[in-house]
């Protein structure tokens, strides 16, 4: 098995996916080790020569400032992680645990924290074991992850001594929001790009007009995303009956159809932004005070404050509001016989006058909703000058941010189902061939685990169609795969 080596400086989204997800086995590397060791004598060095250092020769928050007994740093260590276990709620997924151990790990590796090599070797062990460690979500300003971060550091380290400044490095990490906020970027690009596909099945549904992703549409906007996402329904469709005289229904469908390439696109865009942010973020240090190498110093920062992250996850999921409402709209259009010129409900008439597909389109539009309400930013900050001497006078939120981007993503992928489904069975209904080279063989794909609803057949159930796809996510990729 294959395993990713932990520098401190070059940890990527999808190396984070493996680790936590796959469970493929973490190293760090020996200059690493060394590097962490060069750090921690800068520290000592601080400790050893009496310098004033925030969390490490003096105490936090209200009490900054105050001394410590040289004989009683370590239980101030150990009592400081005791006294910010506060964190209570919901549970962290097991995978974003291991996610932010791999966040905090590779933290450590860099130097900055000034943490012994044990802390990183105990940490790496855990995750090696596929240890399962409980961790509360609830509880993080978004400056640091103070509350969860103590769940993980006391299961880890209870038996250990911390020495000077080891409890407040653990303690000003952000791993929990970072780790979140990395798979859930992951599954957000991966979202994006089954849906150009399935949103091309829906054109078919819906004998949409082409010409939106022809050359002379998309060279006429010059944006990455636009072309990227309009060149891949093009090669979706490629063969399709919509090319053919006669196969568009309407010279200008509704824009939930005729701006696919542009939403589509438009969220691809705020998508690459956010996430180069979040990968500068994996090496970047949120630690105060960061223990520089070369200066041979302990300088004070508020690398903390993650604004980055929160706003770059804030950007990411007002990008998928639109394609969210779209993607409701076309359901709708699909399903209604008067925007569709089909029958009602996608289902033909048996005599008993069931409604069809117009329940599972209700289901749909309420799932948006949720989704679109998800999206709102959360860098509307909640201040606050009453805490610890006024210091801490903003909060960032970037757990909640990760939490809300997390959420985004698994409402998209049963939202892009349902839209799957429906698409699926209009192009049946309006029996207009050929399908596109690689549209046809979604529908396929689609018909293996959902059959097409007949006269008298109740509407497919979502959950089998959101499994196969899961179990077929290699099939899923390789229809990706030719654009």
């Amino acid at each position: 098995m294959d395993h990713v080596d932990i520098t401190g400086f070059d940890l990527t989204i999808d190396q984070l996916v493996r680790v936590s997800r796959e469970k493929v086995p973490v190293s760090v590397t020996a200059e690493a080790v060394e590097r962490m060791k060069a750090a921690r004598a800068v520290v000592d060095n601080a400790v050893a020569r009496g310098e004033k250092v925030y969390g490490v020769t003096t105490s936090v928050g209200a009490k900054t400032g105050v001394p410590l007994a040289p004989d009683r740093i370590g239980e101030f260590n150990r009592r400081l992680l005791l006294t910010h276990n506060v964190a209570h709620g919901p549970l962290a997924p097991h995978q974003a645990v291991r996610a932010m151990m791999a966040v905090l790990l590779n933290s450590m590796a860099s130097g900055r924290l000034g943490v012994r090599p044990l802390l990183a070797e105990r940490l790496a062990a855990a995750l090696n074991e596929g240890r399962a460690i409980d961790v509360h979500i609830w509880g993080s300003m978004g400056q640091s992850d103070m509350a969860p971060i103590t769940d993980l550091a006391l299961a880890l380290y209870s038996d250990i001594e911390l020495q000077a400044g080891e409890a407040l490095a653990m303690l000003n990490s952000s791993a929990l929001a970072l780790g979140t906020a990395a798979l859930a970027m992951a599954d957000l690009k991966d979202v994006l790009d089954q849906w150009s596909l399935i949103a091309a099945l829906s054109m078919e549904g819906f004998a949409a007009n082409p010409s939106i992703v022809s050359n002379a549409a998309l060279q006429s906007r010059p944006f990455a995303g636009l072309k990227r996402h309009g060149e891949r329904i093009r090669a979706y469709l490629a063969g399709s009956y919509l090319f053919a005289k006669g196969g568009p229904r309407h010279l200008q469908d509704p824009l939930s159809f005729r701006s696919l390439p542009l939403l589509h696109g438009a969220a691809a865009d705020s998508m690459a932004f956010a996430y180069g942010q979040v990968e500068a973020e994996l090496s970047a240090s949120q630690n105060n005070p960061i223990v520089s190498i070369e200066e041979q110093a302990l300088v004070s920062v508020a690398n903390f404050d993650t604004v980055s992250l929160s706003m770059a996850l804030d950007i990411a999921r007002l990008g998928f509001a639109p394609v969210m409402t779209s993607s409701a709209e076309r359901v709708a259009k699909q399903v209604d016989s008067f925007w569709s010129g089909l029958t009602v409900g996608l289902i033909e008439e048996d005599g008993v006058g069931l409604p069809g597909f117009n329940g599972l389109a209700q289901f749909h539009k309420a799932i948006t909703s949720e989704a679109r309400l998800a999206t709102a930013p959360v860098v509307h900050e909640l201040a606050s000058s009453s805490h610890s001497n006024g210091n801490l006078d903003r909060a960032g939120m970037a757990g909640l941010a990760a939490r809300k981007t997390a959420e985004v993503a698994s409402l998209c992928r049963s939202i892009a189902a349902v839209e799957l489904m429906v698409a699926a069975q209009a192009v049946e209904i309006r029996k207009a061939t050929p399908l596109g080279a690689v549209t046809g063989r979604l529908h396929a794909l689609v018909r293996e685990a959902v059959p097409f609803a007949a006269a008298g057949d109740r509407v497919p159930h979502l959950d089998p169609l959101l499994r196969h796809l899961g179990e077929r996510r290699d099939a899923v990729r390789t229809l990706l795969e030719p654009v």
